[in-house]
């Protein structure tokens, strides 16, 4: 049989027959949660800092689902680490399918000193990257599980009026 020629989801659909109790115990928490692949958009501008009079930040993320289940965003919690760490939290539910490429907005609001502090620190070093820091909750038809974003780093974000700082 010439598996080249078949997509991912047609060999997701033979283990659908198998009973849950074999499924949950293929796929645990772990394991669903090692099949979400995020990480910060290639293309054009994924991060911006306004550091205007109304001062926020937006980073976009791609996600992927490779798992052979459907899966449900829940709720996202980041830190942008870019001297001071500048909370965001995603509440909107999302259902993404097998295989299914996805983006996400995370996005919130930064304090006058905090914005202040970001001006300091890109006007004096320009090539200044910012990490990105989070924790994901995912429901799914086995079990609820959770995805880890440790540190993505490297992320070069386009600084909006800091001449207004």
């Amino acid at each position: 049989m010439n598996i080249e020629g078949i997509p991912i989801k047609q060999l997701w659909k033979l283990l659908s027959w198998l009973p849950k109790f074999i499924l949950r115990r293929k796929f645990n928490p772990e394991t669903l949660a090692e099949l979400i692949y995020i990480d910060i958009m290639a293309r054009h501008h994924s991060a911006t800092m306004n550091l205007g009079e109304s001062a926020s930040f937006e980073v976009w993320l791609q996600l992927i689902n490779l798992s052979p289940f459907e899966v449900e965003l829940d709720r996202g919690s980041f830190e942008l680490l870019c001297g001071p760490a500048l909370s965001a939290s995603i509440l909107k539910r999302q259902k993404i399918a097998p295989g299914e490429i996805t983006s996400l907005r995370v996005h919130g609001s930064i304090t006058d000193g905090q914005a202040t502090q970001i001006a300091r620190i890109f006007s004096a070093d320009k090539s200044n990257s910012v990490g990105l820091a989070g924790h994901i909750d995912f429901n799914c038809a086995l079990h609820p599980f959770a995805k880890n974003i440790g540190h993505l780093d490297g992320i070069n974000p386009r600084i909006l009026n800091a001449n207004a700082r």
